[in-house]
């Protein structure tokens, strides 16, 4: 009989905590169609092949073990939130589409999450899913967070005021910047069709520019939709390197 001693426990538990709350924010993980059940059993799964690897040195008291679980926690939940980051740009480069198009008003409910979204920011985040599913994108998630433990050891954590600063930078900034880099070309599309629209309806004032203006836009913006969406993988291989190097940066704080 294999016997298990109170340090190894300890170490599982902080390990299962760090890992299931990283699962519990990270979107494709979080779905709603996944049981809590099958996430208790992937992160128990994942937790016992850490456990191998990663240990705490000393056994700690009861208070300590308090605090030290707390602060696995709050370190789970930020890099899940930070591991987002590419998923909540797509989110906000179709609400940024459907602003101009006209959609915006034309939210529908996304059942994954049971939140609202605009139409083509849910189209976006449901391709982003699936090229990270086909990808492999998932193993590698699963790699960055068993490496977080290199980073930030076991019982070692420090909560630190500019790490959290650094990340909500990061989230914001980034996020705001590759939305904006991504969408420009669907944007200038647009407001050359504006300017089109108004020197139309300034030499031409019997065409009714609302019934020609609205489909023009719509029917464009897809087409630039269309030839983006082909370089999205390309773009977030991109972007990933400095997100990673960003990521890494941001969790050396907290130990």
């Amino acid at each position: 009989m294999i016997g298990i001693s109170a340090l190894q426990t300890i170490s599982f538990l902080l390990i299962f905590l760090r890992v299931f709350a990283i699962g519990t924010v990270f979107q494709p993980f979080s779905i709603r169609t996944i049981p809590v059940s099958i996430r208790l059993l992937l992160a128990i799964a994942i937790s016992i092949i850490l456990l191998q690897l990663y240990s705490l040195r000393d056994l700690p008291d009861m208070s300590t073990l308090l605090v030290l679980g707390i602060k696995e926690i709050v370190v789970g939940l930020v890099i899940g939130f930070l591991a987002n980051i590419v998923f909540y740009m797509l989110q906000i480069v179709g609400q940024i589409i459907d602003f101009q198009v006209g959609l915006s008003l034309a939210n529908i409910i996304n059942p994954a999450f049971d939140i609202q979204m605009s139409p083509i920011g849910d189209l976006l985040f449901v391709l982003g899913v699936f090229i990270f599913l086909v990808s492999g994108g998932y193993l590698q998630v699963i790699e960055a967070f068993a490496y977080s433990f290199n980073i930030v050891p076991l019982g070692m954590v420090n909560l630190s005021n500019y790490a959290f600063g650094d990340a909500f930078k990061l989230l914001g900034n980034f996020t705001l910047h590759v939305a904006l880099r991504f969408s420009a070309p669907i944007i200038s599309t647009i407001l050359l069709v504006d300017v089109m629209i108004g020197i139309i309806a300034r030499t031409v004032p019997q065409i009714n520019i609302f019934i020609i203006g609205l489909p023009l836009k719509t029917g464009l913006a897809f087409l630039a939709l269309i030839v983006i969406i082909g370089i999205l993988p390309d773009l977030i291989n991109r972007e990933l390197p400095y997100l990673i190097k960003e990521l890494i940066s941001i969790m050396k704080e907290f130990r």
